[in-house]
């Protein structure tokens, strides 16, 4: 008797779990503003326990006519003991375009340049090898994209900021903007 009710709290534990990262993985889903997904365990040691907080998101729109340019400045924090390397995943709205974004290295905005593609990736991985702060910004499809960070050191903040424009489109006469939170 004692067995299965440890079972069922067990089996609770378990689907309350499940469910609540569900919950938050949806809800991740369904925002506008970018994260960073650690995509495998720093090397050496385990997994991380910990995701990375949110403790800055500023969001500045100029709208001009139809064309609106929208700047997101984040700062995410690494509460976990260990150097991480990760994914900036921005989602684009159906007409936006990357204008701009950067990321701080040692407390100053380095912006980015465009690069053909396979050249950018043998940058970075240079760049990587030898532990310096490199940003790679890929579309990754479906109106995201994805920039490799590295590195988020141990108990320290990153901060990316991203500038897209998008024709915002006209109905009877006005137009609208939204920035889903």
């Amino acid at each position: 008797m004692e067995k299965k009710m440890k079972n069922r709290k067990l089996r609770f534990s378990v689907l309350l779990f499940l469910t609540l990262a569900m919950m938050a993985v949806s809800g991740t889903a369904l925002l506008a503003d970018g994260f960073i997904v650690i995509p495998r365990p720093p090397r050496p040691g385990p997994l991380s326990p910990f995701p990375l907080q949110v403790v800055r998101h500023d969001v500045r729109v100029e709208i001009n006519e139809q064309l609106a340019t929208t700047t997101v400045d984040q700062e995410f924090y690494n509460p976990n003991n260990s150097r991480l390397e990760g994914y900036y995943l921005f989602p684009l709205p159906k007409n936006g375009v990357i204008s701009n974004f950067s990321m701080w290295i040692d407390g100053r905005e380095t912006r980015a340049e465009l690069l053909d593609a396979v050249k950018a990736r043998n940058i970075y991985e240079d760049i990587v090898r030898r532990l310096r702060d490199p940003a790679l910004l890929e579309y990754d499809g479906r109106g995201v994209f994805k920039m490799r960070v590295f590195p988020i050191e141990p108990y320290s903040k990153k901060r990316i900021k991203i500038s897209y424009h998008e024709v915002l489109e006209m109905s009877n006469g006005s137009i609208a903007y939204s920035y889903p939170l």
